[in-house]
Order: C-alpha cells, then structure tokens, then sequence
C-alpha cells in the first residue's frame, strides 16, 4: 500500500507556485502599453490580414480584401482570424448602441476597432506565459527569472500583442511545447515505476508477493496516447494559420513520438501505434477547416450540399495554396528576396538579443562535440532540454531555407529560449 501511495504520489503534480509581483508590474505594464493611445501599425500585414478582413465581415462593410484572401486563389485559413478577432469585433458591434445613448462613446472608430482587438491578443498573449510557467515548475526549474526575462521581451511587448498570424502562431507552438513536455514528464515516471515494478516481480519470491506487485503495475496509468486529440487538432490548426507552422511542430511531434522509446515496456509498436492514433486524429479537424473555408471562399454552398453534387472543385485547401505561392520564386520577388543566413546572423540578435546569442554559441559546442563523438555531452533525445533545443534550431533552420525572410517570423523561438537561457540572466 504504501508503494502505491508514493507511486502516484510521483506522478500527480505539484499545487501551483504564486508568482512574484515584478512578474504582475510587467503585466500591467504589457496592457498599459496596448491601450496607450495608438494610431497605426508596424506592419501592414497587422491590419489588413485579419482585422480589416474580419471587420468587414462583421459590420458588412466594404473592406480592402489583399491577395491572400482572394477567392480565385485563397491562401489565407479564416478559421484562426475569426475565432480570435471575431470575439472583440462582435462585442463592439453589440454593445456599441448602448455606449452611444447611455456614456456618448462610438466604438465604430478606427481607435477602437485597433485597440480592443489589440487588448483581446494582449490578453491571450498570457497563454504563452503560462505554458512557460508550466514546463517549469513541472520540471523544478526556477520560473521566476524566466517570466520576468519573458514578460520584458521587446517580442511579447510589440508583436505578441499584436493581430500578426505569427502572434498567433506562437500561442499555439506554446500550448504544443507544454503539451508534449507534461506527456514527456508523465511518461518518464511511469515507465520508470513500471521497470522498478517489473524488476520487483522478478525478484519476489512467493506468489502473494507477485500477485501484489502485479496489481500495482496495473494500476499504473496509460500514458502512450496522452492528449493525442489536442497535439493533433492543435497541429492542424497551427498549420492552416501558417504552414510554416510544419516546422515549429516537428520538434514537439518527434519526441512525443519517441516518448519511452528504448525502454523495455516501449517499443516501436508503440511508436508506429501513436503515429497511426495521431493521425486519425487529426482528421476531423482537417475536415471542418476545410469545409470552413470552402464555404467561406464560395467553394461549397448549400445548394451543392442539398443537390449532394460536390467534386474536388467545390473545396479549397489554402495551406496548399500557400505552399504553391511560396515555392514561385517570381511571386516571392514581389515581397522581397533576402539571403539565407538573414533570420541567424540578424533576427535573432535583433528579436532575442543576449539569450539569442547564447543559444547560437551553445548549438555550436554540442555541434562540435557531436563532430568528435562526444555523444554523451550532449543533451539526451528524450530530455525537456533535448525538446527546447531542437524547438530553436528546427524552426529557424527550415524558415531560413525559404528567400523571405522576415523577422516576426521567428518569434514563437522565443520560449524554448526563455526556457533554456532565461535563468542565466539577472532579475530584480
């Protein structure tokens, strides 16, 4: 009995931790700047590839729709934009006659149609704290020095609060990251109170004993498929926001993959096992975004629904879309070519300064142990390290292939970054 009490003691997690109050100051001041008064935007892309979009649709207006969003070839998902735009532009259009008769406030002006979807990602900004806050104390790590690195960076004070898809896109990379890292960490304890069980059977010399340990085994929890259903839809959306997305999630994908792998209860049954599950898992969600945006750009409308006429001309995928447009060097002209090493040699420094440059010497130390065989020296495959690491280099490696090169491109790095090199850094 008291074997099974400190088993599942190791298993459950530990209460929540209160967060230090330089932590709260730099929050408040992360919303004060949001609704400082602001009249622009650093980036056309802000504005016109969701908000105007997303306005135009919800107060029926005319609107300037970019190329992204043409009908004749969509590249731009507008499931993502809607959930996350449409809240705040819905709440304006409801409540906006009632603030012009009871307090003479129009919120149909361009400052609030800016701000408060602004103040909407401002606040949904803080799931990537907390996904940060998470990994570290499931894994004893100190989270105070790191939230407050994170809360200060020039990356979650401008562009996370902020209508870019990028913005977007590093809240769902977040989740990801804190996903896989809590199957990472379940997954280790139990497989080791499995072996440690196993051992025991073997070693028990009567058959009461046996009996008790094997009960105890079976009441370890299953951990292979842990959140497989949100890891899948979580990916796919990721994906349909930017498909770029492909090479934020590999990282996460591969070593949830390969949790346990080597062990002696997980073997690559289990692997292709949770290949095969993820998969189907993520097909439901594939489907209905799909099926969004189809309605959506016109595609499929329910006439050809009721008549059950359909052919592959009444759906649109635009990752599909996307990756076709890419992959034209001449369209890619249009916005601008940049060399290879632009995102490494400049947006790095520029985003994530010291802690950029940290990881760029550390990725060369265990490159060069890995070129002269001291494998041992280098982070283990299925460690939080491991993950966080490969999290920086995949990403920034795969995004530097393609000539665009834009800094808001890499900013969801920054909390593999915070994680790794964060508590090197000295905070009040």
């Amino acid at each position: 009995m008291f074997l099974k009490t400190q088993i599942f003691k190791a298993i459950s997690f530990k209460n929540p931790v209160k967060l230090p109050l330089s932590y709260w100051i730099l929050v408040f001041i992360r919303f004060a700047l949001t609704l400082i008064p602001q009249r622009g935007y650093i980036h056309p892309d802000e504005f016109f590839q969701n908000v105007e979009v997303i306005s135009g649709d919800i107060f029926t207006i005319d609107v300037a729709r970019t190329w992204e969003f043409n009908p004749k070839f969509p590249v731009r998902n507008i499931f993502v934009p809607k959930i996350i735009l449409g809240p705040p532009l819905h709440l304006i259009r409801i409540i906006n006659p009632y603030t012009k008769n009871l307090i003479n406030i129009d919120l149909k002006t361009p400052y609030y149609l800016l701000t408060l979807p602004r103040l909407f990602i401002c606040f949904l900004s803080l799931i990537n704290d907390y996904c940060l806050y998470r990994i570290c104390t499931m894994y004893g790590q100190n989270f105070r020095n790191r939230l407050n690195i994170f809360a200060t960076s020039y990356v979650i004070l401008v562009y996370c609060c902020r209508s870019f898809s990028n913005a977007f896109e590093m809240i769902f990379f977040s989740i990801l990251l804190f996903l896989v890292a809590e199957c990472m960490f379940k997954s280790d304890v139990v497989i080791y109170h499995n072996e440690f069980l196993n051992e025991k059977y073997k070693q028990a010399k009567t058959i009461v004993e046996k009996v008790k340990i094997y009960k105890l085994t079976t009441h370890l929890p299953d951990h292979s498929l842990n959140h497989v259903i949100p890891i899948a839809t979580i990916v796919v959306i990721g994906i349909f926001n930017r498909p770029t997305f492909i090479g934020f999630a590999f990282p996460p994908l591969f070593f949830w993959l390969h949790r346990g792998l080597g062990s002696k209860v997980v073997g690559f049954k289990d692997f292709h096992y949770r290949i095969f599950v993820l998969l189907f898992c993520g097909i439901p969600s594939t489907l209905l975004l799909i099926l969004v945006d189809s309605g959506y750009y016109g595609y499929l409308t329910m006439a050809d629904i009721e008549s059950l006429k359909l052919s592959w001309n009444n759906w649109v995928v635009t990752p599909l879309n996307f990756l076709r447009y890419n992959s034209d060097k001449r369209n890619l002209i249009e916005h601008g070519l940049h060399p290879r090493w632009l995102h490494i040699a400049v947006n790095v420094p520029l985003l994530f300064n010291v802690i950029g440059l940290m990881a760029f010497f550390t990725i060369l130390i265990h490159v060069y142990r890995f070129v002269r065989g001291q494998y041992s020296k280098l982070p283990r495959i299925q460690s939080i390290t491991g993950l966080m690491i490969f999290a920086i280099i995949v990403p920034v490696g795969i995004l530097s292939l393609f000539p665009h090169q834009e800094a808001r491109f890499i900013i969801p790095v920054l909390v593999p970054l915070v994680f790794l090199y964060g508590w090197y850094l000295p905070v009040c």
